[in-house]
């Protein structure tokens, strides 16, 4: 994921395209609210100025009463419209989340594997979420940062109509000032004065985004450890931890503390940031008073009228109390930007590329043969190498076992095979064809895999095991007897249309984790593809029962190329071939019984978990998965 900008005017426009790109309306009619919500109070002031010209000169009195009219009129339509106009940014501001909600699931469906599982990326999102759950995210942005930055641009835009008012006011000649009014200082002077609040706020921004940004770490910790502590004491699963080890103690206090830290940092901070950006309100209320006194003059001498003082004041110290009501939260804004720009480095990350074209050869015979050929891989933002060097041939109709300890590298190679990722270094080949060659689809419908961090769906037990909503009664239920776990699923409440867990039926069931695991295995068998992997998915069975499963999948796979991945060696006794992983290289090839008689890891794996796999359980559990194989096979 790329390094988001650094520019503060890019990161606003970075975002700014976000919001325009899921609803176009949402930025122009957050404008059109702002213009309404600011023009009652412009309004107001105008319609003074303009009660004191008509009063000095001396307007009649239906006229007076047509301006009061009008007035009221502008008045209600400005107020209704501004109410309008409010409701419609709301309505829009809910539009642009539930768009970004479903452009971020649509785009995580289609990027990259690697993207996906970035470090960067998910670190990014955490910051969303963060920051989102902290002050708004998006929301607050559009609603308070967007409408607070138009309503200094449309200020700005009444204080130059103000400025060229004055400017162009001459006074006579013999009035106090004269010189100075019409002259060229004036101008410059009264530049001065609309520049010296916006100086004296940036320079305290600078200084109090320092003290705002460290408070503002401090308070994502604290939510972190807030979140931490509601869903730990929220999930009932760690009841009995709690209480067996009287913790309530122990996770109190340390909330407690927690608590007050934070408590203290957003205290500390906001009097610091306090600090500084009451100095810019100050110069607004000094500056107000020359304005006052610098324009009364010029009426004085005949330049403006008398009400156009009120008028100018009023709309200049409009325009400087807007500029400086924005910078005194812009370091809550530029802090939203940094978060949001997630998902402008996110919505421009390349969706999964289609390196090839080549469809994958129509086969009855299952004759695919792959092949690692001097394979090395790194993961993302990792300088360590997960695999090394590794040759490995995956003959046809075979029996592999890949074996190793935790993290030697068995699961990277199967995420290889998979082309989740592809190899830092070397080629992997399907019949001496360079996998990334094919289409993606097509090659990777080869696979039956089951990962041993599988995941299942809150759908139906035959949507979990077909994949689809359109599936096989009868090889759904052969699949669930091949995964031992049909007797189990026949006796639920409504069978295969039973449904996993509540999250979308209340009518769901919880399953254990053996039985998910099964039900996983049942998929993989489900799918009939020519190369079936189970990547360690047995690790919450103990080891027989794991053993009995691997022998009546692999009695009822056939000719198909097998691979069994594990760190347990149940998989081991019927394999033709057992390769030996460590430390991401490949140190042992063989068989059984050629690694037995040789000293090496393979050995020393087996023998420290040979009480579970002597002679008379591995036969009883081989004539076990025998039967169970010639029940399902009539």
């Amino acid at each position: 994921m790329k390094k988001p900008n650094t520019n503060l005017v890019r990161r606003y426009l970075a975002v700014a395209k976000v919001v325009a790109d899921v609803d176009p309306a949402a930025l122009p009619i957050e404008f059109a609210a702002a213009l309404l919500a600011i023009a009652v109070p412009y309004l107001n002031i105008a319609f003074l100025g303009g009660l004191l010209i008509a009063l000095a000169d001396h307007w009649a009195t239906p006229a007076l009463l047509s301006l009061l009219g009008g007035f009221l009129t502008a008045r209600f339509v400005l107020t209704a419209g501004a109410a309008w106009g409010k409701k419609l940014a709301a309505d829009h501001t809910e539009l642009v989340n539930e768009r970004l909600d479903a452009k971020t699931t649509s785009k995580l469906l289609t990027i990259s594997y690697p993207d996906f599982q970035s470090a960067s990326m998910r670190e990014a999102y955490e910051g969303v979420r963060r920051g989102t759950a902290m002050n708004g995210g998006m929301t607050s942005l559009l609603e308070n940062g967007f409408h607070d930055l138009f309503s200094v641009v449309i200020a700005a835009g009444f204080a130059v109509g103000v400025f060229v008012t004055l400017v162009r006011g001459h006074v006579r000649a013999t009035a106090l000032a004269a010189g100075l009014f019409n002259g060229p200082g004036y101008p410059l002077l009264m530049v001065g004065l609309l520049v010296v609040p916006l100086v004296i706020g940036a320079w305290a921004v600078r200084h109090a985004n320092v003290r705002q940004a460290a408070m503002i770490q401090q308070i994502i910790r604290g939510n972190r450890a807030f979140t931490y502590f509601s869903s730990f004491v929220e999930d009932f699963l760690h009841g009995p931890l709690i209480r067996l080890y009287r913790a309530d103690e122990l996770i109190l206090a340390i909330q407690r503390d927690a608590t007050k830290a934070s408590n203290d940092n957003y205290w500390y901070g906001q009097l610091g940031y306090l600090h500084y950006t009451l100095i810019p309100n100050i110069a607004v209320n000094l500056l107000v008073g020359v304005l006052y006194l610098l324009i009364g003059l010029q009426a004085l001498g005949g330049g403006i009228a008398i009400g156009t003082v009120l008028v100018a004041v009023g709309y200049l110290q409009q325009f400087m109390t807007t500029v400086n009501a924005f910078i005194s939260d812009v370091g809550w804004y530029n802090n939203m930007v940094d978060y949001l720009q997630y998902y402008s480095t996110f919505f421009a990350l390349p969706d999964a590329t289609q390196s090839g074209h080549l469809p994958v050869e129509k086969r009855t015979d299952n004759e695919f043969a792959i092949r690692f050929e001097d394979v090395s891989f790194k993961y993302p933002d990792s300088d360590t190498w997960a695999l090394r060097h590794v040759t490995l041939t995956l003959h046809v109709g075979e029996r592999l076992a890949v074996v190793g300890p935790n993290g030697s590298g068995k699961t990277t190679l199967i995420m290889l095979l998979c082309r989740l990722y592809r190899p830092t270094e070397g080629v992997i080949t399907l019949n001496d064809i360079n996998i990334d060659k094919y289409n993606e689809a097509e090659y990777q419908s080869l696979l039956g895999v089951v990962f041993q961090d599988f995941r299942l769906f809150a759908y139906s037990i035959a949507e979990n095991v077909a994949a689809s909503a359109d599936y096989d009664e009868a090889r759904v239920w052969e699949a669930l007897a091949v995964a031992d776990v049909k007797d189990r699923v026949a006796a639920m409440p409504r069978g295969l249309e039973t449904p996993i867990t509540q999250a979308l039926d209340a009518t769901g069931i919880d399953i254990s984790g053996g039985e998910a695991q099964k039900i996983a295995i049942a998929r993989a068998w489900y799918k009939d593809a020519p190369i079936v992997i189970l990547d360690e998915p047995t690790a919450a069975l103990d080891p027989l029962s794991e053993y009995a499963i691997y022998q009546r999948f692999d009695a009822l796979i056939g000719a198909k190329t097998a691979v069994y991945i594990s760190h347990r060696m149940s998989s081991t006794r019927f394999a033709q071939r057992i390769v030996v992983f460590d430390h991401g290289q490949l140190v042992q090839d063989g068989t059984h019984d050629t690694l037995m008689a040789a000293p090496g890891l393979y050995r020393d794996l087996f023998n420290a978990q040979a009480q579970y796999y002597t002679e008379d359980q591995v036969a009883t559990e081989r004539a076990t998965a025998s039967a169970a194989a010639d029940t399902i096979a009539e």
